[in-house]
């Protein structure tokens, strides 16, 4: 095998990362969008959690002597909420190896293994987590360590086609500064009052909150939320539209109600599925944990369990976050995947 360099990303290297990026995921794909360097930046750069990227250079060749990304092994940090601090969880996404230098997942093992041990620990991630394709499951069972936490489920919901109104009471909330100055307050304390279900959840700041969605390039998202007579949020919700799998469905991306307020709940469902069906979405998808209330309250409002392509693995850093524990604390949802 060449003598790779295998390393972190440092300044210079994005260049050759996209066409490398460019070239693996594009192949085959009739339907694949070139990633460009402002949604890279946005993902890597400007993610409030930090940095995870390692590559594989291969050796220097040309007048030039410049190197190419051959291999890429990247994660999205995300700050987690657990027993009352602030921990770090990172999921990974858009690995690849160079058609020119795959032999057996060699090149791709490497990468990851030199990410792991730059990253991973009790006191750095404490897990690192996914949902890869069927290649990268195999290759990362067999010699990554990656645990199958859940063979993933949606609750899916037919919608009648057509314009709907919203009910009164819902409101769409174009931007943050809609709620005022308050609005990391807010949220905060719309947060709290839900992460006592959560054994473990991403942080829902107003920092998180504005990179998911509103610092997005090409954003798509539409938030709902309901407020009482004082104005204060009591429940909030994201939008947005399917790919891939889910093409042609509306997403409920991000839920955030407390699980004692069942009328705001319902209040703010009816406002999901008439925007929804506002957009011609034929359906709504979302993804609970199935120890979540939510999942059996939304099935009692029609949605349907329905499996999936998808495995939701880890490999935790910490012996308490194991697969067991994560499948049945680990609140997340579809916007703490790369499926959206």
């Amino acid at each position: 095998m060449a003598d790779f360099e295998i390393r972190e990303l440092r300044p210079g290297d994005e260049t050759s990362l996209l066409e490398t990026f460019n070239l693996v995921f594009g192949a085959d794909d009739p339907g694949f969008q070139v990633r460009t360097r402002a949604q890279w930046s946005w993902a890597f750069e400007q993610n409030p959690a930090g940095q995870r990227v390692f590559v594989a250079l291969a050796p220097a060749a040309g007048p030039d002597r410049s190197q190419q990304v051959v291999a890429q092994y990247a994660a999205l940090p995300t700050r987690i909420w657990s027993d009352g601090a602030e921990h770090r969880f990172a999921q990974i996404v858009d690995s690849f190896v160079h058609p020119d230098h795959r032999g057996g997942g060699r090149l791709f093992v490497r990468t990851a293994r030199a990410f792991f041990e730059a990253y991973g620990g009790p006191q750095r991630d404490l897990v690192h987590f996914g949902w890869p394709v069927e290649r990268a499951l195999k290759i990362g069972r067999r010699a990554l360590g990656y645990e199958v936490v859940r063979t993933q489920l949606f609750l899916v919901r037919g919608l009648a086609p057509g314009a709907t109104s919203a009910p009164s009471g819902v409101e769409c909330i174009d931007s943050p500064e809609q709620l005022g100055e308050h609005f990391g307050q807010q949220l905060q304390w719309l947060f709290e009052r839900c992460v006592g279900e959560f054994g473990a959840s991403t942080l829902r700041d107003a920092a998180w909150f504005r990179w998911r969605f509103h610092d997005r390039p090409g954003n798509t998202y539409r938030t709902l939320g309901v407020r009482d007579a004082e104005g204060i949020l009591r429940g909030l919700c994201v939008l947005g539209r399917g790919a891939g799998q889910l093409t042609g469905a509306g997403l409920l991306v991000d839920w955030l109600v407390p699980p004692a307020e069942l009328e705001v709940a319902d209040l703010l469902l009816a406002g999901v599925t008439a925007e929804l069906a506002s957009q011609a979405a034929t359906e709504a998808v979302v993804l609970f944990p199935e120890w979540s209330p939510w999942f059996a309250h939304f099935q009692e409002r029609g949605f349907l369990a329905h499996p999936s392509a998808y495995c939701a693995v880890a490999r935790a850093f910490h012996p308490r976050f194991d697969s067991t524990w994560l499948r049945d604390q680990w609140w997340y949802q579809l916007s703490d995947t790369d499926l959206c």
